[in-house]
């Protein structure tokens, strides 16, 4: 046998030895996906049978049992109180409690051809929690990650573009002391469409990623809890990778969290919506989230007109009389006098309308707002302060109303 056949017999040799590697880390690659996916759906339907302030401690200790591989908590777990975290992903992914190969981080660090991608691989990761207190889960939460695909060779300090979104419950859907998050709205405009959660967006998050959450309320009816956690985990496998957080959630299509993103390259721009009328705000879920609520009586007001670099508007300063605490016990006793303040634009009619100005001689219920934004401490000398639709008349409805709301909260923080 002359050289040349030898030598064509070790290319070919070679050559079947590379497709079949290529072949095998190829059907790896995508046999950890399709695995992650599963594990991912199984659990994500055992979180959709918890029901909030029902589940009991036994069934907690069922799922600890179940996805212990995954599982985490700090500190004690017993059914008096209990954070239970489970973390999973691809093989890729960095669980916060358990650290990476020594072969993932060389991997990672140094596959500059993204031979990972090529092959059809993404980071993706899913995440569930839920807190057990006094022999029940009070609390619940889930997540979804996937990194877009980049095909191209990497460079230094060059990120992989990354989609997340997730849902989780809380007692008060409004910032807190306890739940400093830039992400919560502060502004009660949404509950007009959707008392039951607000979502939200970081606003420096925009190029190489997109990160959206939504926040429901721990007596949010299960069904809707489900459609707000039912998160396409086809974007773990599919063959056009999912671009959008719409694409990891369809319950987002709705709430635009991009929008201003997707339309700044489009020469077609959307008019701002007006801000929705006070009366179409449900009073239980304003009730439900506020911090201070107050009964006042109006005394006298005074209005002064202001003009500023950004537009002018009216400053309504209010002198009233504290009546009553009705929620948790604020800073101004019962009998003080203070002032109220609240402004509004003077070029926006739907800025000036009920819920905002406070006639001398009648009665309200107050939404106060207190410490919740971390800007300045609210003393028994500040001023009452309140946002567009913080005030109710002082009615027998609205009383009842309030105690719908006032019964949704909890002990538990946040």
């Amino acid at each position: 046998m002359t050289f040349r056949k030898w030598a064509v017999r070790i290319v070919l040799f070679a050559g079947k030895v590379v497709l079949s590697l290529v072949l095998i880390t190829f059907l790896m690659v995508h046999i950890q996906l399709r695995m992650s996916r599963r594990r991912a759906e199984r659990l994500s339907a055992d979180m959709h049978q918890i029901r909030i302030y029902q589940t009991t401690w036994v069934d907690a200790q069922r799922l600890m049992h179940r996805w212990g591989a995954w599982g985490h908590y700090e500190g004690s777990c017993t059914s008096a109180d209990c954070h239970y975290e489970i973390h999973m992903g691809t093989i890729r992914y960095q669980n916060p409690y358990t650290p990476r190969r020594a072969w993932v981080e060389w991997l990672s660090a140094h596959d500059r051809l993204n031979l990972y991608e090529w092959l059809g691989g993404r980071d993706v990761a899913f995440f569930a929690s839920f807190t057990v207190h006094d022999g029940t889960i009070w609390r619940t939460g889930s997540g979804i990650s996937v990194d877009v695909p980049t095909r191209r060779i990497r460079r230094d300090n060059d990120w992989p573009r990354s989609l997340s979104i997730s849902a989780e419950s809380y007692q008060r859907l409004h910032r807190t002391l306890e739940n400093w998050t830039p992400f919560i709205r502060d502004s009660e405009d949404e509950l007009a469409q959707h008392p039951y959660y607000k979502v939200g967006r970081p606003g420096g998050c925009m190029i190489n990623c997109q990160i959206g959450i939504a926040y429901y309320s721990t007596h949010t009816p299960p069904s809707e809890i489900t459609r707000l956690s039912s998160y396409d985990f086809s974007c773990f496998t599919r063959f056009n990778p999912c671009a959008h957080i719409e694409d990891l959630l369809p319950a987002a299509e709705e709430w635009h969290l991009y929008r201003d993103a997707y339309e700044s390259s489009s020469t077609v721009s959307r008019p701002r919506p007006s801000p929705p009328p006070c009366n179409k705000i449900p009073v239980w879920a304003q009730a439900r989230d506020a911090r201070y609520v107050l009964a006042i009586e109006a005394l006298s007001t005074q209005r002064a007109k202001h003009h500023e670099d950004y537009g002018e508007y009216l400053r309504e300063v209010t002198k009233v009389r504290v009546v009553s605490s009705l929620k948790e016990a604020a800073p101004w006793s019962p009998g003080a006098i203070v002032s109220a303040n609240h402004l509004y634009w003077l070029n926006d009619a739907s800025q000036s309308s009920e819920g905002e100005h406070l006639v001398p001689g009648k009665r309200y219920v107050v939404f106060a707002i207190g410490n919740d934004d971390r800007i300045g401490m609210v003393t028994e000398d500040s001023p009452l302060s309140f946002d567009r639709c913080g005030a109710q008349e002082d009615t027998p409805e609205v009383r009842r109303e309030l105690e719908k709301g006032f019964a949704q909260n909890d002990t538990l923080r946040p």
